[in-house]
């Protein structure tokens, strides 16, 4: 046996509470000061722990999240008890931890072994000697998130900030304290979560006993790859540590983990090991395999990468696994190419799933991408606010083939910069390449970008430094600099700019990274416009949009699922007028109707960017998911409860789209001509048989067809526009409905709403807001 995995998650962990001390203290031994030791449970933060015992209220509601910030404000301990079985005098233990936030300290029975600040970076600690010694005790001390490290800021910096701070948002600033951090940046309040400023260990622990030699690291990234696509050969990059030298062998075998075929191998190789650590590249030639796909483009093959270590006479020294996929990827101009083949994106943006990301489990994250891919969706753009997630939304998104467009942790720093001090940036240089290293190896990883919304030209270093990591560690993916750029567009026109829902239909961006409205999610008695800015949400904005659909009657199968804590309620069908809907405070503003502004906002800006296919890569919407339960752009809520704009982006985002072109917003009256581009959309890889389409309108007391018509097939990869119609209205409409069919069998049917109106026009003002938006992120 080379390698035995101890898993130290478990609720077999103890914490305590001390006092505050500097960071840089010599001596930061004070678990004795410990008055009482509190169970706790790893992966995990303090405030789950505390929580789970009552100490705390849950920091999940307006009122509990403050009376919860003490927290930060003074240390902790937790410490795990260990008895291991007897070792063999040759063997080796490590302890790895996968994810400690923020501040820390580690120690064995007592003696310091690492102090450590990120929230990113693995830490693998060589605890051999106590192990051989008798009994363990592994303890982490953890500094509040109260003495988090603040920016140091020149002279002219400090007047910009005060100068600045008059012009933008509290939670923003010029220089915010959060920039001095490669901590989550979400964590210290934004517009969709509080400031909870998580601490803890919030990923993964596990002890690792191996022979004399342990593989730390293990990089795997395919070569070669020709016309068809098929790579050469497979490179991996082992770095190793061995007690002393010794010569060895290095076996690879290529196993396929969720199919059936051939292993391919095993490659051997002789190796003559030093003392200490080295790195050792291998190359291993690759008869053809089968590639991992997006899921609208093919399987998702995976395959097992085993390294085994055996040293003189087979003795075992160490193996590795690591799971990964053969594929290639391209970026021309913003369109994504896979294998070869165009991937319209049709993305959602990801943001962590909890404020306090270490209560996230593996079932946690298997629900909520398992509903990102049943809604059509093939990428995943995880958030320059939120985390490098753990390890298994990665293999999910591999597992599920959905693509993810990774940020690293840098967001909204609009008119300052960050830091340019060497010492920031080799924390920077620390924490994102490992991420690039803990990532690199995953298929469903198809780009990498900077950041979220802050500009190219004032971090040009921190840029560069992160472009040298993508190419020393990876070097198979794009790279783009910031999000926005050249191309790529935030559309906040609407909602921030109070711009109408039809200003989306004048977007030209390349890709649509970013664009949305807030909605409603639940039927609350508790919320009230008085209070719902404690929610995070707009009540300005949501009063803007969402009474304009007050007006609009839903129909039968069309209905909004508001949840009460107890129970579901449907509401507002027309043949079902007895459900409730209950309004705030007697506004105009309902869970109903700012759903229904939500999803047809949505609608507008997917479908015109679909339209656009041949000149446009993708589309993004903001957002997916929310880490706290606030009112904020999510189509799912904090508790997996899905709004309308979920429900129907399972038609907007589905591969192949039936789409009608009209102006969005207008007043229809009874004797107007309504007129409409038909567009057919298809994003397989293959044609598409249809062979009818059937467009029928309903009004309050009917429905009927107002334009049937014969269809070619639809091209492979292709967006064509089929044709005009056009009808006048003899009563006041409600809802169009086009339904695409082959045979029986309906393609895609999509419903437009057109009992609702909105007759603002785009100002000035917003077209300056745009330009000095533009200016700031350049």
């Amino acid at each position: 046996m080379s390698r035995t995995v101890i898993s130290l998650n478990d609720s077999r962990w103890q914490m305590g509470q001390v006092a505050r001390q500097a960071f840089a203290a010599p001596n930061a031994f004070d678990l004795p000061a410990v008055t009482e030791w509190l169970p706790a449970t790893v992966p995990g933060n303090v405030r789950t722990d505390l929580l789970a015992l009552g100490r705390i209220p849950s920091p999940y509601s307006p009122e509990g999240w403050p009376a919860s910030q003490w927290v930060e404000n003074v240390d902790w301990w937790y410490r795990r008890l260990l008895q291991l079985d007897e070792l063999a005098p040759d063997r080796r233990v490590f302890a790895r931890f996968h994810g400690i936030d923020y501040l820390s300290a580690l120690f064995v029975n007592g003696a310091e072994v690492a102090r450590h600040e990120g929230m990113f970076s693995h830490q693998l600690i060589d605890i051999t000697a106590a192990a051989h010694a008798g009994p363990l005790e592994l303890a982490v001390r953890l500094w509040g998130s109260g003495a988090l490290p603040a920016r140091r800021l020149s002279p002219l910096q400090k007047l910009w900030q005060m100068a600045g701070q008059r012009l933008y948002r509290s939670w923003v600033g010029i220089y915010p304290n959060r920039t001095a951090t490669l901590k989550c940046q979400m964590s210290f309040g934004w517009d969709f979560a509080p400031p909870i400023r998580a601490m803890g260990i919030w990923d993964d622990v596990e002890l690792l006993i191996t022979g004399p030699v342990v593989i730390e690291e293990f990089g795997v990234r395919s070569q070669g790859a020709g016309d068809n696509h098929q790579p050469s050969a497979l490179h991996l990059q082992l770095s190793l540590d061995a007690a002393r030298p010794l010569p060895a062998t290095a076996e690879v075998t290529v196993t396929p983990a969720n199919f059936q075929a051939d292993a391919v191998g095993p490659f051997r190789f002789s190796l003559r090991l030093p003392a200490g650590s080295s790195e050792v590249a291998l190359r291993c030639p690759l008869p053809p395999v089968a590639l991992w796909q997006p899921w609208d483009r093919g399987f998702p093959h995976l395959y097992d990468v085993t390294v085994t270590l055996t040293g003189p006479a087979g003795r075992p020294l160490d193996v590795v696994t690591r799971r990964t996929g053969f594929r290639t990827i391209e970026q021309r101009g913003w369109q994504l190419r896979v294998n070869g083949r165009r991937e319209f994106a049709r993305g959602l943006n990801w943001v962590p799933a909890d404020s306090l990301p270490g209560h996230l489990r593996p079932a946690d994250y298997r629900r909520l991408l398992t509903q990102a891919r049943d809604c059509s969706a093939n990428l995943l753009r995880v958030w320059g606010g939120g985390l490098r997630e753990k390890s298994a939304f990665y293999d999910l998104c591999d597992e599920l083939g959905l693509l993810v467009w990774q940020e690293f942790p840098f967001a909204c720093e609009f008119l300052g910069a960050f830091s340019r001090d060497p010492t920031y940036l080799q924390l920077v240089a620390r924490e994102c390449g490992d991420i690039v290293r803990q990532l690199a190896h995953h298929p469903s990883l198809a780009v990498w970008c900077g950041g979220n919304e802050f500009s190219r030209a004032r971090n040009r270093p921190l840029l560069a430094t992160l472009a040298r990591l993508v190419r020393q560690f990876d070097g198979t993916r794009p790279f783009i600099p910031t999000s926005p750029g050249p191309g790529d567009a935030h559309n906040w026109h609407v909602w921030h700019g109070g711009a109408p829902i039809a200003a989306y239909q004048q977007e030209q961006a390349a890709f649509l990274s970013e664009f949305g409205l807030q909605a409603l999610s639940m039927n609350n008695e508790q919320l009230t416009m008085s209070n719902l800015p404690a929610y995070f949400g707009d009540p300005h904005k949501l009063a803007r949009y969402a009474p304009l659909f007050n007006n609009q009657l839903p129909m039968a199968n069309y209905e909004l699922r508001i949840m009460n804590d107890e129970n579901l309620a449907e509401v507002g069908s027309p043949d079902n007028s007895t459900h409730p809907q209950r309004e705030i405070q007697n506004s105009k503003l309902t869970p109903q109707n700012s759903q229904l502004a939500q999803a047809v906002a949505l609608q507008t800006a997917i479908e015109h960017m679909r339209r656009r296919k041949a000149e446009a890569g993708g589309v993004c919407l903001w957002q997916f998911n929310e880490p706290w339960p606030a009112v904020s752009w999510a189509i799912i809520d904090y508790f997996g409860r899905p709004k309308l704009a979920f429900e129907r982006l399972k038609t907007w985002y589905t591969p192949v789209l039936v789409s009608l072109s009209f102006p969005v917003g207008r007043r229809w009256q009874p004797g107007d001509t309504f007129a409409a581009d038909i567009w057919l959309i298809n994003d397989w890889p293959h044609p598409v048989a249809a062979n009818n389409l059937h467009i029928s309108l309903t009004t309050r007391h009917s429905k009927f067809i107002v334009h049937q018509s014969p269809l070619p097939n639809l091209p492979a990869d292709s967006a064509v526009c089929a044709g005009r119609f056009s009808h006048q209205f003899t009563a006041a409409p409600q809802w169009l409905i086009a339904t695409l069919r082959h045979g029986d069998t309906v393609l895609s049917e999509n419903h437009y709403p057109l009992g609702w109106h909105d007759d603002s026009a785009n100002s000035r003002r917003l077209q300056l807001r745009r330009w000095l938006a533009h200016w700031a992120l350049w």
